[in-house]
């Protein structure tokens, strides 16, 4: 009676497992015939079975399966799981786990590993469409994985490790992009916002030696770069190296004359050093090229006033009764006047801007011209 039993138990045991076994079969076949609905019941069921979750096959086919679900244009199947590629994911690694050379030429992909290189593309892609949409903290997470998946495939994925950058530099994440950027420059990653970006960041966080270092090593891979020669011009002013910046601004000048932005680096160049006339031709320029240029109005007005304050020290340097102080006041009285039309074009552009209103309170005052600083005096009180 006893042996009875033990048969009838084993027999009922063997049941349990071919309709475990079925749920896996049925899983696939869904899956051929395009059924992602009945395809996926079946094998979350085989997956949570004990006597099915040990399986090659059940993660492969349900990788497929959920890999299916994201990939569909079909509302019916597409809202099955908003989830299905991390699903998907998951399951190829779990059938890998268990047996990593299984296969099916019957399946598309035929492979657990051919289908992890799917997701990686699926994640760079759905990365592009985030970062497209300015959502760069989700953009950033899909290009990790992407770079995550191909890592498994001996693969340096330079292009998602630069997205990662250039999210991180989105995100305000300067530890991340650092890291990002260096890894690149090591790889020779052939773009050169690569050590701009970088150098910047070694810059931001103080240290100019190193942020020179990337720009140099940039160079000798972009020499024409007009980004990296801007930077370097930028790196040297910060390091008071006046000279050297001069001589990379007419190099960037030659390459890109029309630029105003570098006529005006000249222009400002030159004023910090003392080249009036340098300085006012660079300012010229750049106006020229862009008739709306606050800084630079703004820049050659305080140009003039500056250099009429130091042309009346220098006659008030003078003894008593000498001709030259009438000179030198009349070229001061002339620059105070040329600032004057300078600084209300700056003024019209700018018309809240306090230094500005400021310097023109103390030129109208200069001049005696009581309606245009009654009207100043008003816009700064407003301003106050």
């Amino acid at each position: 009676m006893r042996k009875s039993v033990l048969t009838m138990a084993a027999i009922l045991c063997v049941s349990g497992l071919f309709a475990q076994q079925a749920k896996v079969v049925s899983a696939f076949n869904y899956l051929r015939n395009g059924q992602l609905d009945k395809a996926k019941l079946n094998i979350d069921e085989a997956s949570k079975n004990d006597a099915t979750k040990g399986l090659a096959k059940t993660w492969f086919y349900r990788g497929n399966i959920y890999l299916n679900i994201h990939l569909t244009t079909n509302n019916k199947y597409k809202g099955l799981d908003t989830n299905a590629l991390q699903v998907a994911y998951d399951s190829y690694q779990a059938a890998i786990a268990i047996d990593p050379n299984i296969s099916n030429e019957n399946l598309a992909p035929t492979s657990p590993m051919l289908g992890l290189f799917v997701i990686g593309e699926q994640y760079y892609n759905k990365g592009v469409e985030l970062y497209n949409v300015k959502n760069y903290t989700e953009a950033m997470t899909n290009f990790e994985m992407t770079k995550k998946i191909n890592t498994i495939f001996q693969i340096k994925d330079t292009t998602a490790t630069f997205n990662i950058a250039l999210c991180a530099l989105n995100l305000k994440d300067n530890k991340k992009a650092k890291s990002c950027f260096e890894e690149l420059m090591k790889n020779n990653y052939k773009q050169s916002i690569v050590y701009t970006s970088l150098s910047g960041i070694y810059k931001n966080e103080g240290d100019t030696v190193k942020a020179l270092g990337v720009i140099e090593k940039g160079r000798k891979i972009f020499p024409q770069d007009l980004n990296l020669i801007i930077a370097q011009i930028n790196i040297y002013l910060a390091q008071g190296k006046t000279k050297e910046a001069n001589d990379l601004l007419a190099v960037a000048v030659n390459k890109d004359p029309n630029n105003p932005a570098l006529h005006f680096a000249i222009g400002a160049n030159m004023d910090e050093v003392g080249n009036f006339a340098e300085a006012e031709k660079s300012y010229k320029k750049a106006i020229e090229l862009k008739p709306d240029y606050f800084d630079a109005y703004y820049n050659l007005g305080a140009l003039y006033v500056n250099s009429a304050a130091s042309k009346m020290e220098e006659a008030n340097k003078l003894p008593l009764g000498d001709a030259k102080y009438d000179e030198l006041k009349a070229v001061a009285d002339k620059l105070l006047t040329d600032a004057i039309p300078v600084l209300e074009t700056a003024e019209r552009l700018q018309p809240t801007d306090k230094n500005t209103l400021l310097t023109l309170k103390q030129l109208y005052a200069r001049k005696s011209d009581a309606e245009n600083l009654k009207r100043v005096e008003e816009k700064l009180s407003k301003l106050k």
